[in-house]
Formats: structure tokens, C-alpha cells, sequence
């Protein structure tokens, strides 16, 4: 019984290191591809999305919305984050995040719910009509949030 034991022993740990190993593979084929990612996406994101964010921000900053800008370029997953945080309403995200391919992935998410603004564009067609087309979805959306609803109590 004792050789059955450590046969099924030996199994396991052979079993678990060959996993550790794939695992280690994995995560070194994700961080190369996440560099390459990252190094094809950022100059594209920063010439053209970045203006575009921060002229809005101003806009909707003056007209009483507070905004910020998350620049994760630099970070893993690449991503830009223009974030709508207007006083007593929900908290928006716009993301705009590097992806293998190269592509971008825009998704906006209302109130922490995803708001079905998830699109994936190649990074070769990133111009700025269409990030001005997601931006103002997830602008529209995201103001929308932010009026009351009806009370179910006769409000």
C-alpha cells in the first residue's frame, strides 16, 4: 500500500510542477505580449484620444461635471481612463485599453455596471471620429445616469 501511496504522490507533484511551468510560460508570453502591445498602442492613444479626453474634461468640467484622466499607458493592461464623477450622481468609466492585435477596446461602464459600449476597433483605424463617436455614447450615457428616477411610492 506504502509504493501505491507514493506513486500517487510522485504523480501529483510531477503533475503540479508541470503546471507551475506552464504557468511561469504563460506569464512570460503575457508580459511580452503586453510590452509589444503597449509599445504599438501608446504613441496612437496619446496623439490621438488624449487631446479629444482632455478638451472634454475642460468642457464638462465648466459646466459643472467633474472629470479626470487616468493615464495607465505605462501600465499592464495599457489603458486610458476618462472617468465622469458628477456630484450626488453614479461614478462613469470610458476605457480605452491596448489589446493584442494591435486593437483598442473601448468599453464604458455607468454606475459600475457595464453599459454595453464594449467595442474592440483595430489600432490602424484609430482616428479621432471615433473616439469622438465613443466618447460622446459614453458622455450620453453617463449623464443619463445621473437623473432621478421616478419613485415607485407616488414620487
Amino acid at each position: 500500500m506504502l509504493a501505491h501511496d507514493a506513486d500517487a504522490l510522485t504523480r501529483i507533484l510531477t503533475s503540479h510542477r508541470e503546471a507551475v511551468a506552464a504557468a511561469r510560460l504563460a506569464a512570460v508570453r503575457r508580459a511580452h505580449d503586453d510590452e509589444h502591445t503597449r509599445h504599438d498602442c501608446e504613441a496612437p492613444l496619446r496623439d490621438v484620444a488624449l487631446p479629444l479626453l482632455k478638451d472634454w474634461s475642460r468642457r464638462l468640467a465648466v459646466e459643472g461635471y467633474p472629470t479626470s484622466i487616468d493615464d495607465l499607458l505605462g501600465c499592464r493592461p495599457p489603458a486610458l481612463v476618462f472617468r465622469l464623477a458628477p456630484r450626488g450622481g453614479p461614478e462613469s468609466f470610458l476605457t480605452l485599453g491596448c489589446e493584442p492585435g494591435p486593437a483598442v477596446r473601448f468599453r464604458i461602464t455607468v454606475d459600475g455596471r457595464d453599459a454595453g459600449g464594449d467595442v474592440q476597433i483595430p489600432l490602424a483605424e484609430l482616428r479621432a471620429p471615433v473616439v469622438l463617436d465613443r466618447l460622446a455614447r459614453f458622455v450620453e450615457a453617463a449623464l443619463a445616469a445621473t437623473i432621478p428616477k421616478r419613485s415607485d411610492c407616488g414620487g
